[in-house]
């Protein structure tokens, strides 16, 4: 027995791995599951009174084996990250067989993927969260199989594993039973419905893949990589005027009297007065560059700050400096000639590094989060998406590392107006790991479901040029300073997701809501 447990339980996150850590796999995602349903139909039969940490280590070893690697930037946080984010998994199986005990495997079934997919929806909306390994992410490998995106999002994704999965689990096992005629058309049944659900929706895919067509409305833009190292260089180990010096001479190898955006990772430059921005070197810089280059306009990675005189005028968050309070943020700024047009603060935070989560209500968890080398106090945010507007009405999307995987935030970005995005990021954290590879291809899947340009600019990583078919148009290596021209191509019209957001997940958490008062009804009444 012990054995089928853990050949179950291997197989499982080995597959479910895969689509995450090597190129053009997702599609192993869609049978990845298999060896835990069936592992679901002898758990009741395990006799140990720990099996429940059979199923936990299942979800355990494909959240390690998938996101190992942020144990580069903080040990107790990777610890958690991992830790919880496969408790939350293990608690909605569990749920899954508590139901069956009660309604039929159809209905079960179909509460796990409601549930599931509620899960991943209301997981992006919490201050602790960690969606990196939402299932609709494994295409980010495979993206001309979901081209579909754009009317579904990533959580379409998840639900196609997720019936996929079952239906060639219960495929299966009606074959295995090898039954009679009435049982053997059902199986037919089924296996004509699993083909169809593996074939539909990758040719359709492929049909919206071939003909999609961008607007030919091209924009000249340099990304630069300053390469600058997070933990040896950046955080005071190297002069900021010695840092600028850098990045100005990557962008001169490539600017040109065309180019109209220059783009630069996140957090390039630090203590950045909001209100007197002259104070900042790498403002002085950039002004005496767009001088030379007036059609240019930057778009600048900045920690920024923004005083208050007295405490009563500041934010909860605010931290005291001499007679004053000043409230920190993590800041995409455009800026031209004119000076700091307009900006936008980083709002899906870094638990324990960027924000202590509920702070406001739970102020002493600033002190157990500094205990640990995190923040004493929360960054401030932006309260929803603010695109960054050029001098010409353009609109930019600028999103802030990690905040490219939560779909349905990002979204907003084309709905409000963005004619092309780009994502700056510090990717240098997570060493030469699979970490930087697996958020450059994240930005591939937003690409498709807005259909909007993105210009992924990393510090160190993967900056790169992607189209509106997710398509990698140019790229850089790892651990190279460079700068990259190239052109992104304007876009006003907005996707069916874009405009109406994640249907997907609210249908499913709305259905799981039914299901559940089903399931408990059934509970009751069997007593």
């Amino acid at each position: 027995m012990k054995g089928k447990i853990w050949l179950c339980i291997l197989l499982f996150a080995a597959l479910a791995s895969v689509p995450f850590l090597v190129p053009n796999c997702g599609w192993v995602a869609l049978f990845a599951f298999v060896p835990l349903l069936y592992f679901a139909d002898f758990y009741k039969e395990i006799p140990s009174k720990r099996k429940g940490w059979y199923l936990y280590a299942a979800f355990l070893l494909f959240n390690t084996a998938t996101t190992f690697w942020i144990n580069w930037i903080s040990v107790p946080g990777a610890f958690a990250a991992l830790t919880l984010n496969a408790l939350q998994m293990y608690f909605i199986f569990r749920v899954f067989l508590w139901s069956r005990k009660y309604v039929s495997r159809s209905l079960s079934y179909l509460l796990l993927i409601a549930m599931w997919i509620a899960w991943e929806r209301g997981y992006q909306n919490v201050e602790i969260s960690w969606p990196w390994l939402i299932l609709g992410n494994s295409f980010a490998t495979s993206t001309k199989l979901v081209q579909w995106y754009e009317y579904t999002g990533f959580l379409g994704g998840t639900l196609w594993i997720w019936l996929t999965n079952i239906f060639l689990y219960e495929t299966w096992r009606s074959w295995s039973k090898r039954a009679d005629r009435l049982q053997r058309r059902q199986l037919i049944a089924k296996a004509l419905t699993t083909v169809l659900l593996i074939v539909a929706p990758t040719v359709l895919s492929l049909i919206i893949y071939k003909n999609y067509k961008e607007t030919d409305n091209p924009v000249e833009v340099v990304a630069v990589q300053p390469n600058i190292d997070a933990y040896t260089e950046k955080h005071g180990g190297l002069a900021q005027d010695v840092q600028d010096k850098k990045l100005f001479e990557l962008i001169r190898s490539q600017i040109t009297d065309n180019t109209k955006y220059i783009i630069t990772p996140e957090t390039y430059t630090f203590q950045f007065n909001l209100d007197a921005p002259e104070t900042n070197v790498t403002y002085d810089g950039t002004q005496k560059l767009l001088k030379e280059y007036p059609n240019a306009s930057m778009v600048l990675g900045a920690i920024t700050y923004r005083l208050f005189s007295a405490k009563a005028l500041a934010p909860f968050n605010a931290s005291p400096i001499g007679d004053k309070w000043y409230v920190s943020y993590n800041t995409a700024m455009m800026i031209d000639t004119a000076g700091v047009r307009n900006y936008y603060h980083k709002s899906k935070l870094v638990p324990a590094v960027e924000i202590i989560p509920y702070q406001k209500y739970l102020p002493f968890l600033g002190k157990i989060a500094a205990a640990f080398g995190g923040s004493m106090n929360s960054y401030g945010v932006s309260e929803d998406v603010n695109n960054l507007t050029a001098a010409d009405g353009t609109k930019v999307g600028a999103m802030i590392c990690y905040e490219s995987i939560y779909g349905e935030y990002y979204r907003r970005t084309a709905n409000y107006g963005a004619q092309f995005t780009t994502v700056i990021t510090n990717d240098g954290w997570w060493g030469d790991t699979p970490g930087y590879r697996q958020h450059f291809r994240f930005a591939k899947l937003r690409a498709i479901e807005t259909r909007r340009d993105v210009v992924h600019v990393a510090n160190t990583g993967i900056s790169g040029f992607i189209n509106q078919r997710g398509d990698v148009l140019q790229r850089t290596g790892w651990w190279v300073p460079v700068a990259i021209r190239g052109t992104v191509n304007l876009n006003d019209t907005k996707t069916f997701y874009s405009t109406y957001g994640d249907m997907t997940g609210r249908i499913c958490s709305f259905l799981f809501l039914l299901l559940l008062a089903a399931v408990l009804v059934k509970k009751i009444t069997l007593k």
